[in-house]
């Protein structure tokens, strides 16, 4: 196996396709693109995009048109929906692509995507087909600018980096719990509208993490996106790629956004670049880890991190040059919670997660994570099984629990409850009211024998016990497994 080659200026690891003597991400710093412009781009670059009167003709539905601009794949007009009355974008695949089966059947799949996809942050999709020899789509028209433009005008402050990375992290998290991978988020494909909403668009290299070999258009092997804001793993192992490259690209946009600069080679972290917040850095570096399992492995961990943050007093810049040096601390495995920690199972039960764990962080108790799950662990939780202060569910463990079965300091279930004070079918505690109570204080509908309440007694302790040893067997194997495992393909 030949030895790995390390550029000698960013100390990158270069990838084994990149040409001699040539470092695809210095040269990208620098502005020069890595791949060679192929047949079909430069044959884009000598057509023009088709007139606005010859598409008016083939979509009478249509009028108005205005060219926006074209695009990798297709050329974006501005135009008015009659019927709805409203104005729309129209995407069209370039005239020189109509007859390509490959990139006329990966532009109806961006439209489909895009159908499928309900979201106030993603670009809506009302309609596509084909007509008139044309392939094109009406979506949703965002009166506003792309990222790139606002970055490139003015800039972004990271207030307002702050703002805007926690509504794009749902957008994706929306995305990526419908089987939808984006793969080539950058300020391009980010639109902002009038009220300052960053909406996703773009839509034509996405991945359908649930499809066959047969519907996936991207060849496996092929390395789709910009490589800028490509996952390591993107570039390597494109077959390999999931929901964790967009918020790697993700990660870039936002290192971008705070410094005005991509993360390329050693970068230093953000708060060494402009005045933000310390704590920063380690959120937007872990977000930007090469390994795939040492990054968020939701996008709804980063935005729970960085609301978090946008909402607290700023922590203590580094003083001394070899602290500011050191990388942030990365969590020990075995460390319980961090600060705020979030965790979503990709497996579902009726679109339920199977395990949803949630944690605010904020022990004043005045902000409170809400986990919902078949298991749901937070600090309030319902579920199946649900574990949190405030609990309601199946089985509760708690200190506020409602359930059928429920332990919990004050406790309310339909069959069994035990707590300090407790009020179920059977309840067993300090103050117990129930059909049948055992305690020091009780009150029983039923009347029962000693000896049968002391057996009813048992009963419900030892379920009790052995829901709890259940429970914390399966939370210390998931975290386990968690800690030592790879992630999952």
């Amino acid at each position: 196996m030949p030895e790995p080659r390390i550029c000698p200026e960013c100390h990158a690891e270069i990838p084994t396709d990149a040409p001699p003597g040539v470092c695809p991400y210095c040269a990208l710093r620098a502005g020069l693109r890595w791949e060679q412009p192929t047949a079909a781009n430069q044959q884009a670059d000598a057509r023009s995009p088709m007139a606005p009167e010859d598409l008016a003709r083939r979509l009478p539905e249509l009028e108005q048109f205005e060219l926006i601009g074209p695009g990798g794949m297709g050329t974006v007009y501005k135009a008015r929906h009659r019927q709805l009355d409203r104005p729309v974008a129209v995407k069209v695949l370039h005239a020189h692509l109509q007859d390509d089966a490959t990139f006329a059947e990966r532009f109806t799949r961006e439209a489909r995507t895009l159908a499928r996809l309900d979201h106030p942050n993603i670009v809506r999709v009302y309609d596509f087909g084909q007509r008139g020899g044309i392939y094109y789509f009406v979506m949703e028209f965002v009166d506003g600018v792309t990222l790139r433009q606002t970055m490139t005008s003015g800039g972004v402050t990271p207030a307002e980096a702050l703002t805007m990375v926690p509504r794009i992290c749902e957008a994706l998290q929306y995305a990526h719990d419908q089987g939808v991978v984006h793969r080539d988020i950058k300020p391009e494909n980010i639109l902002i509208d009038q009220s300052g909403a960053p909406k996703i668009a773009d839509f034509g290299l996405a991945l359908l993490t649930g499809s066959t070999a047969e519907t996936r258009i991207t060849q496996t092997a092929q390395v789709m996106g910009t490589p800028q804001y490509m996952a390591p793993e993107q570039i390597e192992h494109p077959a390999d790629v999931d929901h964790r490259a967009d918020i790697y690209a993700l990660g870039v946009v936002f290192y971008e956004m705070l410094t005005g600069e991509l993360p390329v080679g050693r970068f230093p972290p953000p708060s060494q670049k402009v005045e933000v917040d310390v704590r920063l850095d380690q959120v937007v570096l872990r977000t930007l880890e090469k390994e795939p399992r040492l990054r968020y492995q939701q996008a709804s961990e980063l935005s729970s991190e960085v609301e978090a943050l946008s909402g607290s007093e700023p922590g203590p810049r580094p003083e001394a040059a070899g602290e500011r040096d050191r990388p942030p601390p990365t969590s020990s495995a075995f460390t319980w919670w961090p600060s705020r920690y979030e965790y979503r199972s990709k497996r579902t039960v009726w679109g339920i997660p199977l395990v949803h764990v949630a944690f605010s962080g904020d022990a004043s108790g005045q902000q409170m994570a809400l986990a919902r799950g078949i298991i749901a662990i937070g600090d309030a939780a319902f579920g199946l099984i649900a574990l949190g202060a405030f609990a309601c569910g199946g089985i509760t463990v708690s200190g506020i629990g409602l359930g059928l079965v429920s332990l919990a300091g004050i406790s309310f279930a339909l069959l069994v409850a035990i707590g300090g004070v407790a009020i179920g079918g059977f309840a067993g505690g300090s103050v117990a009211i129930g059909l049948v109570s055992a305690g020091l204080a009780g009150h029983s509908v039923i009347t029962v024998s000693d000896e049968m309440r002391q057996w009813l007694s048992l009963a419900a302790w030892g379920l009790s016990t052995a829901i709890i040893a259940t429970v914390a067997a399966g939370v210390l194997a998931w975290r386990l497994d968690a800690a030592g495992r790879k992630p999952e393909e």
